[in-house]
Order: C-alpha cells, then structure tokens, then sequence
C-alpha cells in the first residue's frame, strides 16, 4: 500500500517539476531563447526524472539524485546567461556586470 507521505511527495513534487518548466518557458520566450519549449521540457524531464527516481526504486543516493534533478536548470541558466552576454570575448580586467578599464596600469600606487 502507498503510503500518504509518498502521495504528498508526488504531488507536490509534480506541482512543483510543472511550475518550474512554465517558468523556464516563459523566461525563455522573454529573451527570446531559440527553442523554448524543448528547454521547458529538458528542465521537465530532468527533474520529473528525479521526481521519479526518488518514489521509485528505496535506496537511491540523495546526491545522484541532486545530479540529476539541477542538470536541467542549470544547463538553461548556462544558455541564458551566454543569450544575455552575448559573444564578446570576454575581459580579463572587468567583472561582467561592473565598470570596465580599470587595469593594474591604470590605477595609481597606493602603498
């Protein structure tokens, strides 16, 4: 018999593998991501794939499950942030989101 702690479990696990796929259609469609529907379902599938693999089988290692349930999102959230960069090639003295040109030679001596 199925217990009600593992009812629970799936549906808020399912609520929760569906709210994050909308979101993940949604932001991509925004910054008009090639392909969002197959993103939503790459995210879907990767954590429904945990989702699953944890009700399933009774001893599966928490951190493979981890593996496999970030693989989704983090794989999208690679590909926005090179959509969002773009390909500059990249400053070895700038932060990404911070003032440019400071280089070593340019700053006065401080000691």
């Amino acid at each position: 018999m199925v217990s009600l702690q593992a009812v629970v479990v799936a549906a808020v696990g399912f609520a929760i593998v569906l709210a994050s796929a909308v979101v993940v259609y949604r932001d991509a469609n925004r910054l008009e991501i090639s392909r969002p529907a197959l993103w939503a379902g790459f995210v879907a599938v990767t954590c429904g794939g945990g989702l699953v693999t944890y009700l399933g089988p009774p001893d599966v290692p928490i951190p493979g499950l981890l593996v496999m349930v970030i693989a989704g999102p983090a794989l999208y959230l690679f590909e926005r942030d090179d959509v969002k960069h773009g390909d500059e090639p990249a400053d070895p003295h700038a932060l990404p989101d911070g003032p440019g040109g400071d280089t070593a030679n340019d700053r006065p001596d401080e000691e």
